[in-house]
């Protein structure tokens, strides 16, 4: 009588080791790319203006805003040049935002720099608006070049309501 283990004993079907580890390698190496370009998710490159992290020169930012029959008006009273500004659009709970480029032909390539002033139309775009908030746009350095930094709102934005 033969026992039940038996057969398989003779029958030699296993992975070989040379395989089994290649595949154990190739595992491991595929598992630590997920995890490396998952927490390089996390980290942001480091943006500087006056040789400070842009977001910190975003709380130096000051400007002055007014909106009165289609014509919006900024002047920027602060020390810091504002690159663009992030126009975010609330209308009946829900909001849009478009940069000021878009919004008035008026505003200048260079933004606007301490001291200036802006005043352009921009009526069509915000019919039946409730309210406006106009965020800084700031450009500073990295390791790539010249790069955009679009200040927090609720540290750096101003609010018209319409």
């Amino acid at each position: 009588m033969k026992k039940r283990g038996s057969d398989f004993i003779g029958r030699k079907k296993a992975v070989s080791p040379v395989i089994a580890t290649v595949l154990l390698i190739g595992m491991v190496i595929v598992i630590g790319l997920i995890v490396f370009l998952w927490a390089k998710g996390f980290t942001q490159e480091a943006i500087t203006k006056f040789d400070k992290n842009v977001d910190l020169v975003c709380n130096e930012v000051q400007f002055q805003a007014s909106y009165s029959s289609g014509t919006l008006g900024v002047t920027n009273i602060g020390n810091v040049p504002i690159y663009n500004i992030k126009v975010k659009i609330v209308s009946d709970g829900s909001y849009q935002e478009k940069d000021m480029r878009d919004l008035s032909t008026n505003w200048k390539t260079a933004g606007l720099n301490p001291g200036r002033t802006f005043s352009g139309q921009v009526s069509t775009s915000l019919s039946g608006a409730n309210s406006i908030t106009l965020i800084p746009v700031l450009v500073g350095s990295s390791d790539a070049g010249e790069r955009a930094f679009t200040c927090d709102e609720a540290r750096s934005g101003y609010t018209i309501n319409l």
